[in-house]
């Protein structure tokens, strides 16, 4: 390991908030990974404030790292001998984390500071700012992933994409070989023109001569008409393959995942299929063009001078020169355009889905300011990178001037000495005139490309992530679910809550209260195996881990009200079935069986009444009945509710109860609430979290009988 090495490696982070997260992407470029800043920000929980040790050891150990929290002096990092990260305190006292790589005798620690970038430390320096001797050692174990196999996934994953399209995509390539050869026809009948048949005073020769170039070009019109329309095919059937994939993969991803992304980013994800299919429509056609185009160009003008092919090979580095050069330029302002993009559509996203709250405070003046802000930084992004293309341009065109002119030059002295005839000249121009911009492209093609590069690895990134586990054991009834000293934590923050033991059987209601925020609704996540906890253990059934059971099944039998209700465009009817297949007596039968009837005839067109974009058309109470029935219609064997009457009005709330009675002979049910007067008489079992433990359990009387969040309540 050279300090050479390590100095390309070192990841330059000014922010202090992401000083944690670049020091510990410096280490995996070092050991040849490869991740974003972003997910290392999202996986060790980063905030404004900073990333925890905690959530660098967490992030580290998740991406292939054996890695140990530990705390150290200035010997054991000198006999350490491999990378580690120290928690040091900078001049003005922030908390900050640097990479101790090395030691050298001479000239002491090899220090990457996010900050300051590589440089040397003293033992007696270093130990001034390492005033905790708090480090995180890593040591990458078989399951890091290096770049190169990223590489070959991408790869791996972008050909399977396209196979179906290899057909197609040949036959376009075959008729641009036609399109190209064509293409020559103009500039050589140019020549016979001018130097054989104007000459001869043939009017026989002059009509068969044009009769042909006009069936060649007919005929080049046909194909290229013809090769577009195969192109137009394959770009139809890509498009909807990779979307397809793409939105199915994200369908299957944690649910973690999206509580990290907004809206407009996932959507700018999902438009990124363009940019890549867009790419691929170029490659296979005017790419194709251009090689032919350039090759045949070049093979005729060495049959009619040596030193003019050569002239013109030797052009070709030119323009790759000015390309080349302005490469990492390009990238770079690329990517920020698709970052600036996606944020711009979050932004807006965001801003109309809070819209209610925007007009009830007066603060259009200040979201349209910021709407203002982050729209011109998504425009100055973009003229950044116009002013690339714009300096590629002229430099392009510049060098075309040059090479054109010269030509022109060149072969209008051969025609003065009789070396060339004058239609041989025309012919020069019209080949150098399609050789020219061919060239161009080829030079140029690295734009685009490269754009379809970071979009497709942007997509890769998302479709790559491990999906749900699915495989497990099928399952077709819950009896009982079983929570076992369970604790959990966010990424990278202190402990929510541990040792909580909760048993939810059929045939009872089962409840839990606390403070919001004391981890109820986690819980209840949990248990729809959204989230992973740290420890303990959830039996169903008394057999079964909960991560043993597949996936399906297990869903299958559960029903969630969630605390915030999701409603789908469409009717009434529409987001109770969620597209299952029913007939109008079996939903009317079953709505007259649970009740449900008499609340849906209240509103305007019934069952068939719109309920707008997220449910516009209807009140918290409405869309909370909405999501009760369709969960009864399920007909779950375990029930998870969280504050799921909160919106109710009493007379509504009596009626879920009253159904929640009528169900639970055949159902588990946990019901998560802080309305507590309604567990009163329903609830068989009431456990109390407070301060991150479950602090007492029993019925109402029970609880009553001791002081905890549950008996205060019903003295206040």
């Amino acid at each position: 390991m050279t300090t050479k090495h390590i100095e390309k490696t070192h990841t330059l982070q000014l922010d202090q908030s992401d000083c944690g997260v670049a020091c510990l992407l410096s280490i995996i470029k070092l050991y040849g990974g490869k991740q974003s800043i972003e997910k290392l920000r999202e996986l060790s929980g980063t905030t404004k404030q900073g990333t925890t040790l905690l959530g660098l050891y967490q992030v580290a150990n998740e991406l292939g790292f054996n890695a140990e929290g530990c705390e150290a002096d200035i010997q054991a990092l000198i006999d350490h001998k491999q990378p580690v990260i120290l928690h040091v305190v900078i001049e003005e006292k922030l908390q900050h984390y640097v990479v101790c790589y090395q030691y050298d005798d001479q000239k002491g620690f090899l220090i990457g500071d996010p900050g300051k970038g590589i440089h040397y430390l003293s033992a007696t320096e270093l130990d001034e700012i390492w005033v905790s001797k708090s480090c995180l050692t890593l040591e990458p174990n078989e399951n890091f992933v290096k770049e190169t196999e990223v590489k070959n996934a991408q790869q791996k994953w972008f050909l399977a994409l396209l196979e179906p399209d290899y057909k197609l995509l040949w036959i376009s390539v075959l008729l641009g070989v036609f399109v190209a050869g064509l293409g020559m026809a103009m500039s050589l009948f140019s020549q016979k023109l001018i130097d054989d048949i104007l000459p001869s005073h043939k009017i026989n020769k002059l009509i068969s001569g044009i009769v042909l170039l006009a069936i060649l070009l007919l005929a080049r019109v046909g194909i290229s008409v013809l090769r577009e329309f195969f192109l137009l095919q394959q770009s139809k059937d890509f498009n909807n393959r990779i979307n397809f994939q793409f939105f199915s993969s994200l369908l299957h991803l944690p649910k973690p995942f999206f509580d990290t992304r907004k809206i407009g980013e996932l959507v700018a994800r999902l438009n990124d299929t363009q940019r890549v299919q867009r790419v691929i429509k170029m490659l296979a056609s005017s790419l194709v063009i251009d090689v032919l185009v350039s090759i045949i160009s070049l093979v005729f003008l060495f049959g009619y001078s040596w030193k003019l092919g050569l002239i013109s090979l030797l052009t070709m580095p030119v323009y790759f020169y000015i390309i080349y050069r302005s490469n990492k330029a390009i990238i770079e302002a690329q990517k920020s355009v698709m970052q600036s993009y996606a944020f711009n559509e979050s932004n807006y996203i965001n801003t109309i889905q809070g819209i209610s709250t925007i007009k009830n405070d007066n603060k259009q003046a200040v979201f349209s300011k910021t709407n203002e802000m982050i729209f011109e930084n998504f425009q100055e992004k973009l003229l950044h990178l116009g002013k690339i293309n714009i300096r590629l341009s002229w430099q392009s065109g510049l060098a075309s001037v040059f090479f054109l002119t010269g030509v022109l030059i060149y072969t209008s002295i051969q025609v003065f000495n009789k070396e060339i005839k004058l239609g041989e000249l025309m012919a020069i121009l019209g080949i150098v005139g399609s050789l020219l911009p061919s060239i161009a492209n080829l030079a140029l093609i690295s734009i685009p490309i490269n754009e379809a590069k970071i979009a497709f690895t942007r997509m890769f990134e998302f479709a790559s992530i491990e999906k749900e586990k699915e495989e497990g054991v099928a399952i077709d009834e819950i009896k009982s679910v079983s929570l076992t000293n369970l604790s959990f934590r966010f990424a990278g923050r202190s402990e929510l809550f541990s040792n909580v033991n909760i048993k939810i059987e059929k045939g009872k209601l089962t409840a839990i209260v606390g403070e919001s925020g004391s981890g109820k609704s986690t819980i209840g996540q949990i248990l729809q195996r959204f989230y992973n906890f740290e420890k303990g253990t959830i039996t169903v059934n008394n057999t079964y881990q909960l991560s043993e059971i597949e996936l399906q099944s297990y869903r299958k039998l559960i029903g969630v009200v969630p605390q915030d209700i999701i409603i789908f465009n469409g009717n009434v009817i529409d987001n109770i079935l969620l597209g299952a297949t029913e007939t109008p007596e079996n939903i009317i039968s079953f709505l007259t069986e649970y009740g449900f009837e008499a609340y849906f005839n209240q509103l305007p067109q019934g069952l068939a009444t719109i309920v707008g974009e997220e449910g516009i058309n209807l009140s918290g109470g409405q869309k909370q009945i909405i999501a009760l029935a369709r969960v009864l219609y399920k007909k779950p064997q375990f029930l998870i509710l969280d504050e799921a009457t909160s919106a109710m009005d009493r007379n509504t709330e009596n009626f879920s109860m009253a159904l929640l009675a009528k169900i639970k002979p055949s159902c588990a049910i946990f019901f998560i609430s802080h309305r507590l007067n309604t567990l009163k008489k329903i609830a068989d079992t009431i456990y109390v979290l407070e301060n991150g433990t479950l602090s007492t359990t029993g019925n109402h009387e029970e609880l009553m009988e001791t002081t905890n969040f549950y008996s205060e309540y019903w003295q206040d």
